[in-house]
């Protein structure tokens, strides 16, 4: 507990503080830490000096995740959201936000519907096929040479370019996405000003320019890829082109963060365990256990409190900003046995690796699929595979090690140096 003006304010038990550590959660150093007791709803100061409150119990996530009295931004945040948001022009910025991801009823169903329209069972059936020939290609690349770095010579281009060829891309609009920088963690909570903010703004603007010239493009051009279908879908349903556009963004980012970042914890929590590292059937298997114990996206976007409420402990007022944390929440004791061990039989389900509720991720099969395409490949292909640095050198997302210093609590890393047994390129 702390008082500020006299009010006591929840704060994170000291087991969950450790945990919002990625180095840690990911390590066998998580298994001696025990977080029954400690408060299921704790409140976070972030860096602009704000603080918004944090559901990291897993009946209180759900709640969160379920119950209609926490909104979306665009339906509660206020002027506070509208700042947060301010990197860029009202034109940049509104082409980004406006998605699903931002709102509720009737407006979150039909972008939803939009979004959805991307993922048709025959879509992800095509693209998980050409997924195993892609990552396939990426690895020939590197496979004789011994060394990599697999974030930027594999689960960057392998992610991007699953995504955006799902989507219909053109060639030339595929060769812009992988010239972007990563575009998360979004450093919303930073002060304004910030470096961050000011490279994150710069970021946005290059996105933003390409979404609109490629929906640009299509209009000219249409076909039977998934960008043009959901064209079609936003003008039938009377969609703008910046929901359009926010649409497509999300659907960029939604695939390709949560893929890279699992694969690159992933492979750094096999590392403290070689046991399973050596069976790589047995990690297949155990693929939904891997998901839960990694939980890629690590959190959620803020929720604002429609009304005054309690919140397993805590006092809520309207306003308030309340964020999920996904994978502290499938780190609950109260619901998972031997949480922060890595257990590869274990019988998974009911997890909140892709959230809960009204917001569960619509391309969760998709995602897994290329989870285990990028997985699977890697663990085939590169024998002998190790971290070129110790693994407590490796560098996490900022976000990642700490406080809540970004938007999305990412859990990945941003560099990942291997070495591995050098083999030709597979020829077919």
């Amino acid at each position: 507990m702390c008082s500020t003006n006299g009010e006591v304010t929840v704060t994170a038990g000291p087991g969950t503080a450790l945990l919002m550590d990625a180095r840690v959660r990911h390590s066998p150093e998580a298994e001696r830490i025990d977080t029954r007791g400690e408060p299921p709803v704790w409140r976070a100061e972030l860096p602009d000096g704000s603080a918004a409150w944090v559901a990291s119990g897993y009946d209180a996530a759900r709640q969160v995740l379920t119950d209609s009295g926490f909104a979306k931004p665009a339906v509660r945040g206020g002027e506070r959201w509208t700042d947060y948001l301010a990197f860029t022009g009202k034109e940049v910025t509104d082409s980004i936000v406006r998605s699903m991801l931002n709102t509720d009823g009737d407006l979150h169903r039909q972008l939803r519907e939009l979004g959805a329209s991307a993922f048709t069972p025959e879509r992800v059936r095509d693209t998980a096929d050409r997924a195993e020939t892609l990552a396939e290609a990426l690895l020939d690349e590197i496979a004789g040479r011994g060394r990599a770095d697999l974030v930027h010579e594999f689960a960057h281009p392998f992610a991007v370019r699953a995504i955006t060829e799902h989507l219909g891309y053109p060639p030339d609009f595929v060769r812009r996405a992988l010239e972007l920088r990563r575009w998360g963690p979004s450093p919303l909570f930073d002060p304004p000003g910030s470096p961050d903010r000011a490279r994150y703004a710069a970021d946005r603007t290059a996105m933003s320019e390409l979404l609109h010239d490629l929906v640009a493009f299509r209009r000219g051009s249409p076909g039977p890829d998934a960008v043009s279908g959901m064209i079609a879908h936003a003008d039938a349903a009377g969609l703008d082109e910046g929901q359009l556009t926010s649409t497509l963004f999300l659907l960029l980012v939604s695939a390709y963060e949560p893929v890279a970042d699992f694969l690159t914890s992933s492979l750094y929590s096999l590392w403290h365990r070689p046991d399973l590292l050596a069976d790589p059937a047995r990690v297949a298997d155990g693929l939904g256990e891997l998901l839960r114990y990694t939980s890629p996206l690590a959190a959620t976007m803020p929720r604002f409190a429609s009304r005054p409420m309690e919140l397993y402990g805590a006092e809520l007022a309207p306003g308030d900003a309340v964020i999920v944390h996904l994978a502290l929440a499938n780190r609950d004791p109260r619901r998972f046995t031997a949480p922060n061990r890595l257990d590869l039989d274990r019988e998974t389900g009911q997890d909140l690796v892709f959230a809960h509720g009204p917001h569960f991720c619509l391309g969760s099969q998709f995602a897994v699929r290329l989870c285990r395409t990028a997985l699977g490949a890697v663990l085939r292909r590169l024998p002998g595979l190790a971290a070129a640095r110790p693994l407590d050198m490796l560098p996490w997302q900022r976000g990642s090690t700490g406080g809540i210093t970004h938007l999305h609590v990412t859990a990945g890393l941003t560099e990942l140096p291997v070495t591995f047994q050098p083999r030709h390129a597979v020829v077919s």
